[in-house]
C-alpha cells in the first residue's frame, strides 16, 4: 500500500513538472497576446481620434462670389446673398446710399416696382456690425408671389415652420456667416430695430432686449456683447401697415 502511494505521488509530480511549463508558456502566450490586441485597439482608438481631430478643425475654403455676380449684373451695388434652405429663399442682396432706390430697382439697376433685397445703407462693414438689417418686399397680388422670394418669410408666422427653420446664411466678400432665427416679431409702431448703431456694449444690449421683447415666437437665448445680429424686415398685413421682423444670431 504504501509503494502504491509513493507511485501515485510520483506520478502527479512527473504530470506537474510536465504541466506547469506548458501551463506558464500558454499563460504567457495569452498575456502577450491581449497585450498586443490592447496595443492595436489602442492605437486604431489613437487614429480614429486623430482623424475625428482633422475633420473637426477642416474648414471648407470659402469662395467668394460677388465679384462674378457683381459682373454678371453689371452691378457694383451687390454686396451679398442670402440663403434661407427649405424656404425659397435664395437671393442676392444690394446696398447703396440710402433705402429706398431697391424699393424700385431691381439687380441690373433697372426700374421695377419688385425692387430687389437690400441691406440697410448705414450697414457699411458687413464683417463687423453689430447688427445688419436687410429689407425686402411683400405682396398680397398671387400674380407676382413667385418674383418676391421674400414673402416666404411669412411661414415665420407658423410656429412649427419657426421651430424647425433656424438657418440663415449670408455669404458677403469676407466670409459665409451661420445666423440661428431667434425670433419673429410683428410691428406696427415699434422701431427698434431700426436701431443699428450703438456707441458701446451696453447700449447694444439694451437694444437686443427692446428689440425681443414682445416677440411672436421666441427661443430661449441669451444675447451678449460678442453677439451679432441679423433682422429681416417686410411688409405684414395682419394687422395691416404692419411689419413682420425675422431677427437672427449669428452662430
Amino acid at each position: 500500500m504504501y509503494h502504491k502511494t509513493e507511485n501515485i505521488k510520483r506520478i502527479i509530480t512527473y504530470v506537474l513538472i510536465f504541466l506547469i511549463p506548458i501551463i506558464t508558456i500558454i499563460s504567457i502566450f495569452l498575456s502577450y497576446n491581449y497585450y498586443l490586441n490592447k496595443e492595436k485597439e489602442l492605437e486604431v482608438k489613437t487614429i480614429n481620434e486623430e482623424k475625428k481631430e482633422q475633420k473637426e478643425k477642416y474648414v471648407e475654403p470659402y469662395i467668394n462670389e460677388l465679384p462674378e455676380a457683381r459682373q454678371t449684373y453689371n452691378n457694383q451695388n451687390i454686396m451679398g446673398r442670402i440663403e434661407i434652405p427649405n424656404m425659397n429663399i435664395n437671393n442676392y442682396v444690394t446696398r447703396t446710399s440710402d433705402n429706398s432706390y431697391y424699393l424700385n430697382y431691381n439687380l441690373y439697376n433697372v426700374y421695377d416696382q419688385i425692387g430687389a433685397p437690400f441691406f440697410d445703407y448705414r450697414n457699411t462693414n458687413l464683417n463687423t456690425d453689430k447688427q445688419i438689417n436687410i429689407y425686402g418686399h411683400n405682396t398680397q397680388n398671387n400674380k407676382i408671389l413667385d418674383k418676391l422670394p421674400f414673402t416666404n418669410l411669412e411661414q415665420y408666422t407658423n410656429q412649427d415652420v419657426f421651430n424647425n427653420n433656424k438657418d440663415i446664411y449670408l455669404y458677403i466678400d469676407e466670409r459665409k456667416v451661420h445666423y440661428e432665427v431667434i425670433a419673429i416679431k410683428i410691428i406696427t409702431d415699434d422701431v427698434e430695430h431700426m436701431n443699428i448703431v450703438f456707441d458701446d456694449n451696453k447700449k447694444f444690449i439694451e437694444h437686443a432686449k427692446k428689440l425681443l421683447s414682445n416677440s411672436l415666437y421666441i427661443r430661449d437665448t441669451e444675447i451678449t456683447k460678442k453677439d451679432r445680429l441679423l433682422v429681416l424686415q417686410i411688409c405684414h398685413y395682419d394687422p395691416m401697415g404692419s411689419y413682420l421682423l425675422v431677427i437672427g444670431k449669428e452662430v
